[in-house]
């Protein structure tokens, strides 16, 4: 699973479907098969998912969003909340043993070391292992004039990198400790591959995700200060490198992170989002108009954002109360059961990647329950969910 966006792009090289679509119509046997057990197990989170995702389908249907050039059983299948609960079905409904973790904390390391080195070189080269296919149509208008770094991520979605990086490193953390030898390749991955995405939400949630080694554990400051030293270590030899191979660090603070060139356009598109919502929602806050943003917004957006570009208002917008209920209650339940196992296994891992997907979406719209960090930080939930139970029977 972590390497899922490596499989997505081998996969283009046969057919140009998603692969979420070829997954998902494989593995929808598997999760009918265990819904028809008598003991399936499904949690609070997913049933409530379950039931946003219905809702979410209705809508499409009676508001008639489907694309045009797009059949409606090919959209079904393809449809991100659907994939989600295909595979957190099967996942609640399978036992983790301490020899899988171990394989899989390999494994996101793994793919955490190949991240740092592909957007290494997409700093000299971008379009390298980057899907040249987002350049084209609506997407265009996402990347503007420059390529954004997104190591092999892009192969999944635009925004792919920015929710999962975070979590793989949240879940590191847990298991490299600053005694282990990775522990400082950690650090600088972290730091390096967040800042050369050049998009402040990745940059913040990578920031989250770091703030685990002060709030969740018991070492004394010394050890603290000496992360402090880590952490301002790592970022002067990104600072140093970056000026040997000619990356330019001023203009990405400059022109991405101040917003000097644009007078502050993303913050400016983040308050007529609000302002266009309480103008907007009133009209349909119950049912919402629909995952579709209606052209009457678009045209009170006046250009800045194509959408309500913060996630919970778009989403209310899309959606209104009764869709949102389900979903939010959804991200309630598993904030509350990372929060648990965070505090019973001291593994904070899945609630720091899970709070930073929360955080990520006060910028953008995004709350994709498929996106492989997620999934994956449920699998280590389930994990250690089922530990006591594995240990009663053992």
């Amino acid at each position: 699973m972590p390497f899922y966006p490596l499989w997505a792009w081998a996969y283009h090289f046969f057919t140009d479907k998603p692969l979420d679509l070829l997954v998902n119509v494989l593995l929808m046997p598997v999760a009918f098969s265990f819904l028809g057990k008598a003991k399936v197990r499904i949690p609070g989170y997913l049933i409530c998912l379950i039931i946003f995702t219905f809702y979410h389908l209705a809508s499409v249907l009676i508001n008639k969003t489907i694309p045009s050039d797009t059949n409606s059983i090919y959209f079904i299948l393809a449809d991100l909340n659907l994939f989600a609960c295909t595979l957190l079905i099967i996942i609640e409904n399978v036992k983790f043993n301490e020899k899988f973790i171990s394989g899989m904390n390999r494994n996101i390391l793994v793919i955490v070391i190949l991240t740092l080195i592909v957007s290494a070189i997409q700093t000299k080269y971008p379009t390298f292992l980057f899907n040249e296919k987002l350049l084209e149509g609506d997407e265009l208008e996402f990347w503007g004039e420059e390529i954004r770094n997104t190591a092999f991520y892009s192969w999944l979605g635009t925004n792919s990198l920015g929710i999962t990086f975070p979590v793989f490193i949240a879940i590191l953390l847990n298991y490299y400790d600053t005694q282990k030898k990775y522990f400082a390749l950690i650090i600088l991955a972290g730091i390096v591959v967040s800042f050369l995405t050049k998009s402040r939400y990745v940059m913040i949630s990578t920031i989250i995700a770091f703030s685990q080694l002060f709030f969740t554990t018991t070492k004394s400051w010394a050890s603290k200060l000496s992360l402090v030293f880590l952490f301002c270590a790592s970022i002067f030899l990104m600072v140093f490198i970056a000026g040997e191979v000619g990356f330019n660090i001023d203009e990405v603070i400059s022109s991405r992170i101040l917003e000097k060139d644009s007078e502050m356009g993303s913050a400016k598109a983040r308050i007529t989002s609000y302002e266009v919502f309480l103008l907007k929602f009133p009209e349909n806050p119950l049912m919402g108009v629909g995952p579709k943003t209606r052209p009457d917004v678009v045209a009170l957006l006046n250009g800045e954002a194509p959408l309500i570009h913060v996630g919970y208002l778009s989403y209310l917008y899309y959606y209104g109360i009764i869709g949102c209920f389900f979903i939010f209650l959804a991200i309630f339940y598993l904030l509350k059961n990372a929060w648990l196992v965070g505090r019973k296994y001291n593994f904070w891992g899945s609630f720091y990647g899970l709070l930073s997907f929360c955080f990520a979406n006060i910028t953008f719209v995004y709350f994709n329950f498929a996106e492989m960090g997620i999934v994956i930080a449920i699998i280590y939930l389930r994990y250690y969910n089922s530990s006591d139970q594995m240990s009663l029977n053992d």
